[in-house]
Order: C-alpha cells, then structure tokens, then sequence
C-alpha cells in the first residue's frame, strides 16, 4: 500500500469513528427529547468516568473491527455503490448488537431500546453519506491523476480495446493503462487443425508471455486484466495467471462466467460484466487486522521500551566515528514499491560506493551481497550486526506500515535488480518484515533456501506462524547464529 493510500484509509478510519460517535451522542439527545426531557440534560450527565471511557474506548475499537471485517477499508473501485451500502449495513447491525446486550449489565440506563432504533439508522446514514463524500472525492482525485494504479490489459483484439478503453474513459476508477497487449492475430492460428499454424499459434503465445514478462520486470505493474474467452484460451490463460502469481500481482479476469478452479478468487462487476480476481498473496482476513494490530502494539511498546537502550547505542555511534547516527537505504517492500528503510549506521561513511571494489569478496549465493569480515564495518557496527541491534529503528518503519514485525526481509535495491528467477519475486506480495522464518532457523542460508523459507511462510501464513516467530527470534538473536 503507498503511503498516500495508507494516509487516506487511516483518515477514513478516524472520521468513521467520528462519525459515528457523534451519532451516539445525537441519538442519545433524539431519544431524550422525543421522551419529553431536556435534549441535553442525557448527553451533559454522562459521567465521564475512567470506566466510561474505558467502555467507550472499547466500542469503538470493537467497531473498527466490525467495519474491517466487512472489507469497507479494501477498494471499491470495481464495485457498485449497492454493494458498499450493504457491507455498511451489515456493519451497523454487527456494531449495535453489543449494546443490545450489555447495555442493562453495564448499567448504562440512557441506552433506552428507542435508542437502539434510533442509533443504527443514524449511524447508517452518516456513515453512507460519508462514503458517498469519499467516493465523489476519489473520483475527483483520480480525474486529476493522483491515486491511480497501473495496469496491463491482455486481450485478443476488440474485446481488449473495449477493456482499455472503458478504463481509460471512466477516470473515476483510477486506473492507468501502461500497455494493452493483442493476441488475437498470435492464438487465432492456434485453434486451426494445421499443426504448422498450431506451432506458429504456440510460439504467438510464448512471445505474449516474454512481452508480459517483459514489461512486469520493467516497472512496477499493480494489475493485469486478462480479456480473453476462456472456452478456448486457457492453455493461455493459465501460464499468465501462473507469471502473475509467481510476482505477486493481481490478476483481474474480465470474461464471461465460467467454472475456475484457481484458489483465493473473488468476483466484481465492470459495468454489466463479472471481474473476477485472482491474488496469490495472504487474503485480507480478520487474521490481517490482527496482525497490523499487534505490529502497531509491538512497535509502539518497542520504541518505549527500548528508547533508553537506543539512546546508548546513538551515542556510541556518534562517538565511534564520523557521520549520521541513522543509515538510511531505499529498500524494495510490498509490491515492489520502494521505502525508506531505517537503521544504525554500522559502517563508514560511504560504504556504499565501496561495494563495487568488494563485489569479488562476496560469500553469499545469488543476488545478495555478504561477507563475513567486512572491512567497512566500525567497532560499534560490528557488535551491533552481531546482536542485531542496529535494525531496531526499523520500529519506525513498522509504525509507519512500511514493514511488518514479521516477514520476508526487505531487500536492496541492487540485490533486487539481480533477481533473475520469477518465483523468487512473489517474496514481494506481502510486507516485509523485522524477522521471519530464516532467522530462527539459519541466519545464514544459501539464498535459494531463503527464498523457498519466504515463499514457505507467505503460503502457510497465519496469526499462529507470526507469533511463533516472534517468539523464536529473541533466542536466535541472543545466541547471534549466523550474525555479521
């Protein structure tokens, strides 16, 4: 997620709550003044006690998680306004039925059951009319360029233009047409009986693979549309899915329904026709929520709890030798987008422009670069690499929603410009992390069983796998296996 969407969805987040505080309120004084008593005597004598807004504190926690589980902070843009209302309104009902509840319990006596009625259906509407103020924002946002995500449309001819040109006329979805890639003259020739033409059919469709290979590799790629019937193509069909799947990019399937046996799928509509999307990636769940929660909690607690001792090594640093306390490196997160990536300064100062004359003393396999002995290193550094303990500023980008406590390193942009095997690309459709499975089991794995340890965790994710991990690092970096 950029950092402008994560910027939007976190507003969004706060004015719902707003929003639907304020409702309460209002409902509590409707309520009051419909029953003959002063509109704001209920509202002026709530006690506001630790208590009260311990509770309150609560319920709206509790409704954040109502209105994330119903996917209202995922996009729309594919979806009509019916289906956003109808998530909403399931959301209200799931979000009220506490009060129906606890409300006697809790001994909170202006929770009348008028109120009960009157509370919903205000929330309702508020929180419609909100999404209704976002939705016409967004378009006008988009219509300016901002906020858009870029796309590939394959298709075999007029259908593929049709897609490209719905896209690229309804500004109000966001999406930016990078390249439209026509198969139909390549897959035609492939349906004859001729098995010269079926070989020249074969070789059209290589070529629109190495076209679409291509261009992911070249830049950042958010989607792929593929418009292409699926009686006859799924011989191509499916290696693209596979191509897309092995990178982690989403895949959206603008066809006529048909039966699909590929996993993690979900259907929209375009217009009158159904989308359906395929995601290789861990599937927005409540697991999701929880896990954002606990890399907000963890984080926070982190840097508090931990500032005394950053403070120590900021001074140790400085005092070791010449330069910034921070090392800050442009590293390669969810989807390719690149970050800010922020850590204790562990060599001399331009370390960096020192790595091409090091290059023949690389230890590591594959793209990365590593040795043992580095001579850039400080005294502070090298202690600090051992314990690794100068990743902890990296709380910050966790805080930030850079990075997760828990996931696939994120890696330099060098050793990612020398990734030269699709699969090992899929590492980047999920957040990386603090820490992850390598650093509990080896610390120094040869990179292809790196990469099979990333891609081991991003198919057997769960809130359970997380945990576990965070459990495991702190011996794995007390004991130092493999640190340097």
């Amino acid at each position: 997620m950029s950092p402008r969407r994560k910027a939007l969805v976190t507003l969004i987040k706060v004015t719902d709550l707003t929003v639907v505080m304020a409702c309460l309120v209002g409902a509590v004084a409707i309520t009051a003044g419909r029953n003959g008593s002063d509109a704001h005597t209920p509202v002026l004598d709530m006690q506001i006690t630790i208590f009260t807004m311990l509770c309150v504190g609560v319920y709206l926690t509790y409704w954040h998680f109502a209105l994330r589980m119903r996917g209202l902070y995922n996009s729309y843009r594919l979806s009509p306004a019916t289906r956003e209302l109808r998530d909403l309104g399931m959301a209200v009902l799931v979000a009220t039925l506490p009060l129906v509840v606890l409300s006697a319990p809790l001994g909170f006596g202006y929770l009348s059951p008028e109120l009960l009625i009157v509370f919903p259906m205000l929330t309702f509407a508020g929180l419609g009319f909100e999404r209704r103020v976002l939705r016409a924002t967004a378009r006008q946002v988009r219509n300016l360029g901002r906020n858009l995500r870029d796309v590939i449309i394959v298709g075999d001819g007029g259908p593929a233009l049709e897609g490209a040109a719905r896209l690229a006329q309804r500004d109000g979805l966001g999406y930016r047409v990078v390249e439209v890639l026509n198969v139909r003259s390549q897959i035609e020739p492939a349906r004859r009986d001729s098995g010269g033409t079926a070989a020249n059919g074969t070789a059209g469709a290589v070529d629109v693979l190495n076209q679409l290979a291509m261009l992911l590799e070249s830049q950042p790629i958010d989607e792929v549309f593929i418009g292409l019937p699926l009686d006859g193509s799924e011989p191509l069909i499916r290696p693209i899915v596979a191509l897309c799947e092995e990178q982690g990019i989403t895949i959206r399937v603008v066809a006529h329904l048909a039966a699909l046996d590929w996993g993690k799928a979900s259907i929209d509509t375009l217009g009158e026709q159904p989308v359906i999307t395929i995601s290789s990636g861990p599937p927005d769940s409540v697991q999701l929520i929880a896990k954002r929660l606990i890399d907000l909690v963890g984080a926070v607690i982190g840097l508090i709890v931990l500032a005394p001792l950053m403070a120590v090594i900021a001074i140790a640093v400085k005092l070791d030798s010449h330069g910034p306390v921070l090392f800050v490196q442009e590293r390669v997160g969810l989807n390719r987008r690149r970050f800010p990536a922020y850590k204790f300064r562990t060599m001399v100062i331009g370390a960096e422009n020192l790595q091409a004359d090091l290059e023949h003393l690389n230890e590591a396999e594959g793209p990365v670069f590593k040795i043992a002995e580095d001579p850039r290193r400080t005294r502070v550094g090298r202690w600090l690499r051992r314990a690794s303990l100068d990743e902890l500023p990296q709380l910050v980008n966790v805080l930030m929603g850079d990075m997760s406590l828990v996931g696939p390193r994120p890696l330099p942009v060098r050793d990612v410009a020398r990734i030269d095997t699709r699969w090992h690309r899929r590492r980047f459709s999920v957040k990386p992390g603090i820490t992850c499975l390598w650093q509990i089991n080896s610390r120094e794995p040869k990179f292809e069983e790196w990469i099979r340890s990333d891609m081991d965790y991003i198919d057997n994710w769960s809130l359970a796998l997380d945990l576990k991990i965070l459990a495991k690092t702190i011996p794995a970096v007390i004991y130092g296996h493999g640190a340097h």
